[in-house]
């Protein structure tokens, strides 16, 4: 691969990285927020999407060799976050976004994409795609008992996100040959 190649690689790999963290960051602060004083904080919830897309760009960059799965997972990766700006941009408190829908979608099979063998956080990143119905399942459950306790998988979510963006960040740069 060419020299230009490996840095760009490097490139979306730190800023899927650093995405992936303030997205997991968003997620948990907003979650430990609404479950100790009831209240969400704003924009907290609606940052996360995009930035979870960015995420997936950087471990399927950094995961996984050229190929067939890559090219998926990186184009629904870009699905995701684009469909999650347009989400954020067009957000109708509340209301049924169908922009979020497909950023949601997109995202959820996109970590889906990426096998559990793939190198490191790869594997994180398809439980993480693997708890998300699971998580909202549990969640839907618990706010019967108290609204507040949706936030309990979600918070989980956001610190898994945290760790696939830190092993991101502190990932070295890998040769094209040993991804």
């Amino acid at each position: 691969m060419p020299e230009g190649g490996r840095a760009g690689s490097r490139r979306l790999r730190l800023l899927g990285g650093l995405a992936a963290f303030l997205g997991g960051a968003a997620w948990t602060v907003k979650g430990i927020v609404i479950l100790a004083v009831g209240e969400q904080p704003p924009l907290l919830f609606e940052i996360g999407p995009p930035l979870f897309g960015v995420g997936l760009l950087g471990v399927a960059s950094s995961t996984l060799p050229a190929g067939r799965r890559r090219t998926a997972a990186l184009g629904l990766a870009a699905t995701s976050t684009l469909a999650a700006l347009v989400a954020l941009l067009i957000d109708r408190a509340g209301e049924f976004n169908p922009a979020l829908v497909v950023s949601s979608l997109s995202l959820l099979v996109g970590l889906l994409t990426v096998p559990r063998h793939a190198a490191w956080p790869g594997p994180l990143a398809w439980w993480i795609g693997f708890a998300l119905v699971p998580a909202m399942l549990i969640g839907g459950v618990l706010s019967e008992l108290d609204e507040r306790l949706l936030e309990v998988p979600l918070t989980c979510l956001g610190i898994a996100w945290m760790i696939v963006g830190w092993a991101l960040l502190r990932q070295p740069a890998l040769d094209p040959g040993q991804r």
